[in-house]
């Protein structure tokens, strides 16, 4: 598998991830969920989601405070 390959895998994962998180209204508070590979850590992803369904941690992934 090439990088192209790869990349293009991690970014239909990160896509599945938060597929059934349910849409931004654009007004109420949200929660910006960012994607990135963890190799190059190059983003591959981002999506605004409410922040009263934003995902919680699972194995392999960890939420990160913006400061």
């Amino acid at each position: 598998m090439n990088e192209r390959e790869r990349v293009q895998l991690l970014q239909a994962k990160a896509q599945q991830l938060v597929a059934d998180l349910p849409a931004w209204d654009g007004e109420s508070p949200a929660v910006l969920v960012t994607v990135t590979d963890p190799v190059t850590r190059r983003r591959l992803g981002h999506w605004f989601v409410p922040a009263a369904t934003a995902p919680q941690p699972r194995p392999r992934l960890r939420l990160v405070e913006a400061s």
